[in-house]
């Protein structure tokens, strides 16, 4: 963000004037920019089309140096699932995030019901909701998220009205695979 300093003058071997602009950071925006998709995903059929960002792309090591830079203390920073884990050591490579999505889609897409949703939070993998649960009187049809708040890293929202339930944890794809029949049930 440039922002000219009022009344201000600063000596870096020579002297500026009060009109003189100063560059100041804005890690918000480098960040925006970074998990903007270039060019963007117009139709994504799965979470493979979503990555085309430069935190999916760039080499790890500065994907990782650049969000612990800009994340801080605060842990504020919008940024995809694997990437806080990757950050927590809780997971070995984006690689390995990228296969357990790819994984977790290619489930899904071999059962009849179930929809991909491209849009999900910054830089996210999309989510996969389950067509036949999208029924009155639900207002909220079942849904599969990647998560990172535990190293199943998949959760399940059933079906609801409002309030909306508490997502269930799974115990990754396997336990995916497992749940599915009563999953769909819901």
């Amino acid at each position: 963000m440039v922002q000219p300093q009022e009344g201000s003058v600063i000596q870096t071997g020579q002297e500026r004037s009060a009109d003189d602009v100063q560059l100041e950071p804005v890690p918000r925006l480098e960040w925006s920019l970074a998990t903007e998709a270039h060019p963007p995903a117009l139709e994504a059929a799965k979470p493979a089309s979503l990555r085309r960002s430069w935190i999916h792309t760039a080499p790890e090591r500065q994907v990782l140096e650049l969000f612990r830079k800009l994340h801080g203390a605060k842990r504020q920073l919008p940024a995809p699932w694997w990437l806080r884990a990757l950050d927590r050591g809780e997971l070995p490579s984006r690689e390995a995030a990228f296969e357990i999505e790819d994984e977790v889609h290619a489930v899904l897409r071999s059962r009849p019901g179930w929809v991909f949703v491209p849009w999900a939070g910054t830089g996210e993998a999309g989510y996969w909701e389950y067509a036949p649960s999208d029924r009155a009187p639900m207002q909220m049809p079942t849904t599969v998220a990647l998560t990172d708040e535990h190293n199943g890293w998949l959760n399940v929202v059933p079906a609801h009205q409002d309030p909306e339930p508490v997502a269930i944890p799974i115990k990754g794809v396997a336990g995916l695979v497992a749940m599915l029949p009563q999953i769909e049930s819901w």
